[in-house]
Formats: C-alpha cells, sequence, structure tokens
C-alpha cells in the first residue's frame, strides 16, 4: 500500500470526483457497468489488498446517507502487472451493483462522493452534486490535496 502525508488511522474521509469513464458513458452514451476509480494513493484507506494476490477483493459495507440499507460492494485490486507475466494493470475499483445504484442515473459525472470510515470494512457515503450547496467547497478541498487526480484524504471536512 501507498504512504501518506497523514497517518492512515487518522484519516477518516476520502473524497472522490466522478468521471464519464468509470460510469460507464462511452462518447457521452451510458453503455457499459458502473465502478468507481479508487487512488493507489489511497488505498490505505479501504481494507488491505495484497499486492501478490492476482486480483485480490474484499466485500466492504457501505450505507449511504439517504437510505437505511447496507450495500455490500466489492473492492478489487487489479494487480497482474505485480504478479503475472506480461501485465499492465494496477488499479483499484469499487464495483456497483442494485444495492446502491438501483438505477444507471443515482452517480453522475462530477458528483462527489464523500467516504466516511466508521470501521474497517464499513462506510457511509454521501454524495453531493455540482448544483448542490457545498460542492464547491468539497472541489476546492479535492483541488488543494495532494492525491493527484480527482481525489483527496482528510482527517475532517
Amino acid at each position: 500500500m501507498q504512504n501518506h502525508s497523514i497517518q492512515s488511522s487518522q484519516i477518516r474521509f476520502y473524497l472522490k470526483k466522478l468521471t464519464p469513464n468509470e460510469l460507464g458513458y462511452r462518447k457521452g452514451k451510458l453503455t457499459t457497468g458502473q465502478m468507481f476509480f479508487v487512488s493507489k494513493f489511497a488505498a490505505d484507506f479501504f481494507p488491505h489488498l495484497s499486492r501478490e494476490i492476482n486480483n485480490d477483493c474484499v466485500t466492504i459495507r457501505v450505507k449511504t446517507a439517504s437510505s437505511d440499507c447496507i450495500a455490500y460492494l466489492n473492492l478489487v485490486y487489479h494487480n497482474d502487472k505485480h504478479n503475472t507475466s506480461g501485465g499492465s494493470r494496477d488499479e483499484y475499483r469499487i464495483y456497483l451493483n442494485t444495492d446502491i445504484a438501483p438505477h444507471p442515473r443515482v452517480f453522475e459525472p462530477h458528483d462527489i462522493l464523500i467516504f466516511e470510515r466508521i470501521e474497517t470494512d464499513f462506510y457511509i457515503l454521501n454524495v453531493s452534486k455540482p448544483k448542490s450547496d457545498g460542492y464547491e467547497k468539497l472541489s476546492q478541498k479535492i483541488a488543494a490535496n495532494k492525491l493527484r487526480g480527482n481525489h483527496a484524504l482528510l482527517d475532517t471536512l
């Protein structure tokens, strides 16, 4: 796993701005399954996955702020670059299912996900839409964070 400046145990929040690609959009149309990319530099926020086990995975529990239901989602480390001859993948993904996304437009490009870690494998998920209150503040926190891309790790919001 990656090291970052704030101790992993102090980090309570992982912010991620969604992209069209991970939500299944190709050429502006929704055509494939949906998932969330997780920054390699934020991997320690989630349960440990092994570099040595090909496509190591774990189930995480995610409760959205708008529902009492818990979704069981697969977090997969696609890692054949490290353990398969000729492998090229080195990425973390959380795959969505109908428990968290009962229809394909629950999550949309540019939404900001706010994962709050409650336990090692249990998270509360809030979603900030581009026109909602607080969206710009969250977007600025992501921009100011030292993680590459549309990600941020924070101890407080």
